[in-house]
């Protein structure tokens, strides 16, 4: 009897273990595309990681689930990555069928057999923002000698890349402040706010949702100056996706801010504007990289493209 019953309890230990099991997979199982199509019919859909994996999960669900009732039979799965390095590490090993990587690593994407389909619009989001506390503003960039600065890491194109340049050409150079990076664009502003940093680099778009998101904060704060814009962020197909898919895919996402039947309020952080591009698109990035590289250095791991 005391056997039967043991035997008893561990069957029902062991089939409870096996029930509870995915709901302790981590964030890498988050997002489960609906639909009915095969496994063979999942697209793997990358996002570069300016933000938390959570975070960029529940930012790009909307995009994955609408792509999915636009085009009935395929179906989407976001995945994120720890940092850029294992971003663009996927990039290289053709991890992606799809992808949102920044600019910069559009360009070193096409080395992978990867091409732009569309990109995120407008371009105006994509240029840099120097931010300060307003009782604290300086007067003029040279102000800044011997001041810490935030950024949100070495390689955010928008966000550190082009107001280091700025700076550069309107006479401080990187050795002349204190650069820290604090990992993403909210935290730079979050720390600039907080008086830890005499300014911080952002963009466009970022301080826009930031601002919307803490209205007190915002008003404590001043844009110093803005930067010229870049070509925003690309959307890319690898390059055994049939031409038809892709351009189906694009075409879907041009029309998705448009769509009045969509809740666009969803879009917390305005990813759902995009426009048809191709890879010519970002030649200016390419000009950009090469400026940077000469008047700072790029940083690790990004590296100029190899000619095409």
């Amino acid at each position: 009897m005391t056997k039967d019953i043991t035997g008893r309890l561990f069957r029902a230990l062991l089939a409870f273990c096996f029930s509870v099991v995915p709901l302790h997979q981590g964030w890498a199982e988050a997002y489960k595309p609906s639909g009915s199509a095969s496994d063979s019919d999942v697209y793997v859909f990358g996002v570069h990681p300016y933000a938390t994996p959570q975070s960029l999960f529940d930012a790009y669900l909307p995009v994955m689930r609408y792509l999915e009732r636009k085009l009935p039979g395929m179906r989407f799965q976001v995945e994120a990555s720890r940092d850029y390095a294992d971003f663009e590490a996927k990039l290289a090993g053709r991890r992606f069928h799809f992808a949102l990587p920044n600019p910069a690593e559009t360009l070193l994407s096409f080395e992978s057999g990867y091409r732009v389909i569309a990109k995120m619009t407008p371009d105006d989001d994509f240029r840099g923002l120097i931010v300060a506390r307003s009782g604290r503003a300086p007067a003029s960039v040279r102000d800044l000698a011997g001041k810490t600065l935030c950024f949100p890491s070495a390689t955010a194109v928008a966000g550190t890349m082009l107001p280091l340049l700025y700076l550069h050409d309107n006479g401080l150079e990187p050795k002349d402040i204190q650069v820290r990076f604090v990992g993403s664009q909210f935290s730079s502003l979050a720390n600039a706010h907080s008086g830890d940093y005499a300014a911080c680099g952002s963009t466009v778009r970022f301080w826009r949702v930031w601002s919307r998101e803490n209205p007190d904060k915002a008003r404590d704060m001043i844009v110093l100056w803005r930067t010229p814009s870049l070509p925003h962020n690309a959307v890319i197909a690898r390059d055994d996706i049939p031409a038809a898919v892709g351009s189906r895919v694009a075409a879907v996402l041009a029309g998705m801010d448009r769509d009045k039947e969509l809740d666009q309020g969803q879009f917390t952080i305005d990813q759902q504007h995009f426009e048809l591009a191709g890879d010519a698109a970002y030649r200016p990035m390419l000009e950009f990289l090469r400026r940077y590289d000469e008047a700072i250095g790029l940083p690790p791991p990004l590296r100029l493209p190899k000619a095409r």
